[in-house]
Parts: C-alpha cells; sequence; structure tokens
C-alpha cells in the first residue's frame, strides 16, 4: 500500500465499515488517507454530492462494505422504497467512481443475494439460478445490480482505463461497533442483549425466539476486511485466475455453519449467562440454512483468523463499552 494516497470506505457506520477501516490502518495508512461517509452531513443517495466529493477527493480505491441491509419489517412493509434505497447507494456510487476515474473499487454484498439455494455449500457459480426469497427480493435485486455493474464496467472499461472493479458475497457479519439499539441492531447483537438482560435480571430461562435448528455461516468483520484487501491487491492475471467473467464475485464466509443453538450457547458462555436456553419447537424460521463455498479464497491462502467464541468475546466487550457511554451520558 505504499503507492495509496487516499481510500475511500463508504457503508454505515456499523461493524463492517469499523474494520475494514482498522484493518486498512493495520496495513500501513494513516488517518489522513482514509475517508468515509458521515450520512448526517451528506447523503450517499444524492448523485450530486457523491460526483462532487469523489472528483475533489480522487481517492486512489474505493470500499463499499455493504449496500442497505435493513430489518424484516422494513423489506416487508417499505418494499419500493426499501428498493430504491437499496439500489441507489451502491450503483450510484459505483457509476461515479467509473466517471471520476477511480480504477480500484470492491462492493461487499449480502449472502442474501443467493435468495433460496437447495445445496449446501453455495458456490459462486450458483448466483441466478437458485430460488427467490420473496422476503429478500428487494436487496438480492440491489446487490445482483452492484455486482453486475463492477463486472460489466470491467468488461468494458478495463483493458482502456485500467478499472478493476471487484466484488464479494459475505455470509453473515459480525463483531465490534455495531449498532446496538433495538431498531438497528442485527440478529447477533439482538441476541447478545436479550441474553445480557437475562444475565442482569438474574432470570433463570430465557426464550430464544427459534426452533435452534436453523444453520448460518457468521464471519467475524476483521477477516472479512483483511480478506477484501486482499482481494483489492490481486493482479488482474491472479483475480482473473480465481472468477469466472459472469460470475466474478468471490465468496467470504466462516467455513461452518452454526445453528441458532450453537450460536446462543456460545453467546451464553460469553456474557456469563448460566441459565436454561430454551427454544420455541414450533416456530418455523423464516429464513433458511446457508453455508457458503469459499475455495476460492481458501485458495489463495486465505482462511478466518478470529474463532466464533473469540469473536463473540470482542463484540461483547464491545457491547458492554457502548451500554456504558450511554448509561454515563
Amino acid at each position: 500500500m505504499k503507492h495509496i494516497r487516499k481510500v475511500f470506505v463508504a457503508g454505515p457506520a456499523n461493524a463492517a465499515r469499523s474494520a475494514m477501516v482498522r484493518r486498512l490502518k493495520a496495513n500501513g495508512l494513516s488517518d489522513k488517507q482514509i475517508d468515509t461517509w458521515d450520512e448526517d452531513k451528506l447523503s450517499s443517495f444524492d448523485q450530486t454530492e457523491i460526483r462532487s466529493y469523489l472528483r475533489s477527493s480522487n481517492p486512489d480505491q474505493i470500499y463499499i462494505t455493504a449496500g442497505l441491509w435493513g430489518n424484516a419489517s422494513d423489506r416487508r412493509d417499505r418494499r419500493g422504497t426499501y428498493l430504491a434505497e437499496a439500489l441507489l447507494g451502491p450503483v450510484q456510487l459505483i457509476h461515479e467512481a467509473m466517471y471520476a476515474g477511480v480504477k480500484k473499487l470492491l462492493f461487499v454484498a449480502s449472502h442474501q443475494v443467493y435468495g433460496r439455494c437447495p445445496v449446501l455449500p453455495v458456490a459462486e457459480e450458483d448466483l441466478g439460478h437458485v430460488r427467490q426469497d420473496q422476503l429478500r427480493d428487494a436487496m438480492a435485486t440491489a446487490h445482483m445490480a452492484a455486482i453486475q455493474m463492477c463486472e460489466g464496467y470491467t468488461h468494458e472499461f478495463g483493458d482502456v482505463l485500467g478499472l478493476q472493479y471487484r466484488s464479494v458475497v459475505s455470509g453473515n457479519l459480525y463483531g465490534p461497533e455495531d449498532p446496538t439499539d433495538a431498531h438497528r441492531s442485527g440478529e447477533l447483537q439482538a441476541l447478545m442483549r436479550h441474553i445480557h438482560q437475562a444475565k442482569t435480571f438474574k432470570l433463570s430461562s430465557v426464550s430464544i425466539r427459534s426452533n435452534g435448528l436453523r444453520r448460518e455461516d457468521w464471519l467475524y468483520v476483521d477477516d472479512m476486511a483483511e480478506a477484501c484487501i486482499r482481494i483489492m491487491g490481486l493482479s488482474d492475471t491472479e483475480h482473473r485466475t480465481l472468477v469466472q467473467p459472469r460470475r466474478s464475485h468471490i465468496n467470504l464466509g466462516g467455513g461452518r455453519a452454526h445453528t441458532t443453538m450453537e450460536l446462543a450457547e456460545a453467546v451464553a458462555r460469553v456474557v456469563g449467562y448460566k441459565g436454561h436456553l430454551k427454544v420455541e419447537s414450533s416456530l418455523e424460521d423464516d429464513s433458511h440454512d446457508f453455508l457458503l463455498d469459499t475455495h476460492r479464497m481458501r485458495s489463495i491462502g486465505w482462511q478466518p483468523a478470529v474463532d466464533l467464541d473469540t469473536g463473540l468475546a470482542l463484540m461483547y466487550r464491545d457491547y458492554r463499552h457502548q451500554e456504558r457511554k450511554l448509561a454515563s451520558a
């Protein structure tokens, strides 16, 4: 990274963006070389603002750590506006980056871009050949569009302008610096808060809103960020040996699917909760099992460095820190 002048890390202020900034610094960049986007001051949906920023700052690289994720109620009740918001941020940024002359860009998509895949683990080649998931159609459509824009601009302008626009699909991300409030927190953060409160109020048992059987792939955010930096650093020839022309994204996952009960037990260990974890056996999860095939990324020597218990401990330490800050405010 010796010749990098400026890197722009786009995305909401959450664990993924914080991890990307943290890993870029660990790889030798200074605070002055890394920009982030403050949504309170500048909207990522404002094309004029994006264009003005990119042409004035002229970053060497852009990492889009996530498009809009949202929650189940957003995806169900605001289908039109949610789709528009999920599309506009990443797509406008990728488009304006190309016109601003940014040579290198990487987009991080959600695993939900795959919809429902009956065969696990899900390989990159499965994209576009899986069953739709109505609850997640908007996100899948938006992230698919961003992946295809990266592919399309690289194909169209790669040789002429030297563009290298790449994308990854990530398993569930977790780690420190995610929002802790109930309206914005993710599934794992909500589970941690639920079990922490059970410990605080000395409850003998706590109910997990699940049958405990769903299996999901979890990846610590710093492992995701380190993989993205490695992918960005690949030469064009090295990258082409890993991907296919119309399936140029690379899967990033933890390599193991944990059941919801295993996840709850791991959180309870980290939190120090000794009570009984109860599941609702009659409850059907609205989500589905998934595990990503990560053989492409592992073929170049990458593998997750942070195990689940260690990652959860770091996440819980940050959760308690945020809780104390709110209490003293």
